[in-house]
């Protein structure tokens, strides 16, 4: 009985509330207030890459907050794609619904990340992004390539705002990635960041702020190529892995990050914390 009660006392850390297995088996997470309905892991994952902890002393607002941890090796496939045969590593979860490209689209998301957290470069870490559905084609790094519309990379020292800016033909397409930089890696450790963005297919705009503070204005449309849809990924993905490995001589290092208050919505003022202080917890 006395182990019993211990294990009960433990459990309440991690939160089981919120966490769900999709008709397909697929692991996700349900919040409230988000404009999401749903977070879903499409491709595998270990038991260490997620945890949905239950601590309202850390996390950014209300109770709960999310774990990501990658390891060297943590590579997974689905129907359509595996990360193991195209020089990448992820746990990533793709939000629902989707979005439509006619009129304003933002988002909105804390992030910190852990004490000990390297920065991998020439490998690419994105921690957060908007890909298309339905989009153009095309390739990097001689595989097939889906190019996302905005990319938050942790790289160089620096947490970036990357707008990828298509050209070519909607079958080999040709990307010229827009860099901005939004805030030292350094001032990101064991703190909350919070990061917002709008893309504005209407008036071809692009705003994003870091903190409530503007920190990027680009007037031109996010697309070019116009897609069926658009959707929010968030979680450590690494991509062209070997760069580092071949860099370094080493294996791949082990990064955490934590993310809280995932949002979508029409305007800034429903998704930016900073902005509109009103706002209530997504759990």
């Amino acid at each position: 009985m006395k182990k019993l009660l211990i294990i009960f006392l433990l459990i309440p850390t991690i939160a089981i509330s919120g966490t769900f297995k999709n008709e397909e088996g697929k692991f996700g997470l349900k919040t409230k207030r988000s404009g999401f309905r749903s977070h879903v892991n499409f491709m595998d994952h270990n038991d260490h890459n997620f945890q949905y902890i239950k601590d309202e002393t850390k996390a950014r607002a209300g109770k709960y907050f999310q774990r990501f941890e990658l390891r060297d090796g943590d590579c997974f496939g689905d129907d359509s794609w595996n990360d193991c045969d195209t020089n990448r590593e992820r746990v990533e979860f793709t939000a629902r619904p989707r979005q439509h490209v006619n009129q304003n689209q933002c988002y909105g998301y804390s992030l910190m990340l852990s004490k000990d957290f390297v920065d991998t470069h020439p490998t690419n870490t994105t921690l957060g992004q908007v890909h298309q559905y339905g989009g153009p084609t095309g390739t990097a790094g001689g595989f097939a390539s889906f190019p996302p519309l905005i990319q938050i990379d942790a790289r160089r020292g620096y947490l970036f705002f990357i707008w990828h800016d298509l050209g070519g033909s909607a079958t080999n397409v040709i990307d010229f990635p827009r860099y901005k930089k939004l805030k030292p890696l350094k001032d990101m450790k064991e703190v909350w960041t919070d990061i917002s963005f709008c893309l504005d297919f209407r008036n071809k705009r692009i705003d994003a702020w870091v903190d409530g503070i503007k920190k990027v204005e680009i007037l031109k449309s996010p697309i070019f190529f116009r897609p069926k849809g658009i959707y929010f990924k968030h979680g450590i993905y690494r991509s062209f892995i070997s760069r580092y490995k071949q860099l370094t001589g080493d294996k791949m290092p082990s990064q955490i990050v934590f993310y809280d208050e995932i949002r979508r919505g029409n305007s800034i003022k429903k998704v930016d914390v900073n902005i509109n202080p009103k706002l209530k917890p997504v759990d």
